[in-house]
């Protein structure tokens, strides 16, 4: 099978790569425009404009919009992010010209009719107060603001509460003026696709995007200082730990290196060594796992964990062994051999599930991995040094340079003894 999609470059600076399944019938897909929060010139905005895209254009109106989607067999969904706006969808072969249509109608020509900003608001004003409720969504939060401090990676791309009250519908038909168009969009779709529907009918609709924007540029995030929080929830009865530190971006040379031995320590199986030992063995943890999250400007690696109040000091000290035993009892062959074996086999599944095929295209051109990444990927893999992998996880996986945000029912004084465990 060539796994090397096509690609088309638009003169309208959109992208478009497909691969085709010839085993599945619908056509799924993925993709963005630069229209995040980096772009906001007034925090929230990007999140508003993108949950009211489908609040009607100047065609449509929004249950007009919902039934001609369900009528094509379709789906179609929009969302913000730190850097843009990211879309999605699926539907039958014959509904892809018209269901990119309508994308594109969306894209270009919303009304954001006042009844919509009040229920946008509403509803992001109840997600922010259900996740600062919500302890693992708060240690985690806290902690991103340690890790990125003053960068957009930092913040929440839905703004504050205060942001979300102040957002006006003006504010919102001025940011898509600024920040909407085809400049540097791209999109990714797989299935039953090929040259014929995409040159023939869906290079026509997208010719039809146009609009200001640009991809912004984003600063390297300044140096984050170690810290620790407590956010003391005393109605709770789980307490959840997210302590981490920076890491690399996605293009870095180590970073095929770092995510292997992240998988072997805190994701593979049960959650890899991290999680037999804290969860299996000690019974210290409900569950216990680590991230990698490496972006175009930076990223980080964090692990987390939910415990027992009176597991909390147990279970960080639990964190700090088993990262230090990366140092002392490296990441053996044996545990290199078997996630070697993983990636390579998950590759082969991805492979087979258009959507997240179409997800794998769109990363390979977001992060400008080449158009022949899936092709060299086992090799890639296979290829990594027990040495380099070994090395990446005592370089980037270092307990003593984390900071520490710890939700739940905690007394805040416990700050202090967190940073000298």
């Amino acid at each position: 099978m060539n796994l090397e999609p096509q690609k088309v470059a638009l003169d309208n600076d959109v992208s478009v790569l497909y691969k085709r399944l010839p085993s599945n019938p619908f056509v799924a897909f993925r993709g963005n425009i630069w229209a995040g929060a980096a772009s906001e010139e007034k925090r929230g905005v990007a999140e508003f404009t993108a949950r009211l895209l489908m609040g009607g254009t100047k065609g449509l109106k929004a249950a007009q919009l919902a039934e001609r989607i369900e009528r094509l067999g379709a789906t179609l969904d929009f969302g913000s992010s730190e850097e843009g706006l990211h879309f999605s969808g699926r539907c039958p072969r014959t509904s892809a010209a018209k269901l990119m249509e309508v994308m594109v109608d969306c894209l270009s020509h919303p009304t954001f009719p006042s009844a919509e900003i009040g229920r946008v608001r509403g509803e992001i004003l109840d997600e922010i107060i259900m996740d600062m409720d919500n302890t693992m969504r708060r240690a985690g939060r806290e902690l991103l603001g340690f890790l990125y401090p003053n960068h957009v990676y930092g913040r929440d791309p839905r703004g504050e509460s205060s942001d979300v009250k102040r957002v006006r519908r003006a504010d919102v038909v001025t940011f898509h003026s600024l920040h909407y168009g085809p400049k540097g969009m791209m999109v990714a779709l797989s299935g039953d696709v090929d040259e014929k529907l995409v040159e023939r009918d869906l290079v026509r609709v997208l010719l039809k995007f146009d609009g200001e924007g640009e991809r912004p540029r984003l600063p390297t995030p300044a140096t984050a200082k170690k810290a620790a929080r407590v956010v003391p929830m005393p109605h709770k009865s789980q307490v959840d730990i997210a302590l981490g530190l920076r890491a690399i971006p996605r293009k870095h040379d180590d970073f095929h290196a770092l995510s292997m031995a992240n998988l072997l320590f805190g994701r593979i199986g049960l959650f890899g060594r991290l999680g037999k030992n804290l969860r299996d063995e000690q019974g210290l943890a409900y569950y216990s796992f680590s991230t990698l999250d490496a972006r175009t400007a930076g990223g980080h690696l964090a692990i987390v964990a939910g415990v027992n109040p009176d597991n909390l000091q147990r279970a960080v000290e639990g964190m700090r062994k088993e990262t230090s035993r990366l140092h002392d009892e490296p990441l053996t062959e044996e545990e290199i051999s078997d996630g070697k074996d993983n990636q390579v086999g998950a590759l082969k599944v991805m492979l087979e599930r258009n959507a997240e095929m179409a997800a794998e295209l769109h990363r390979i051109e977001y992060f400008d991995l080449g158009l022949d990444y899936l092709v060299r990927y086992p090799g890639i893999i296979r290829g990594l040094t027990v040495s380099q992998i070994r090395k990446a996880a005592e370089k980037y996986i270092r307990f003593e340079d984390c900071s520490i945000a710890v939700a739940g029912p905690v007394a805040k004084s416990v700050e202090k003894s967190l940073l000298s465990i």
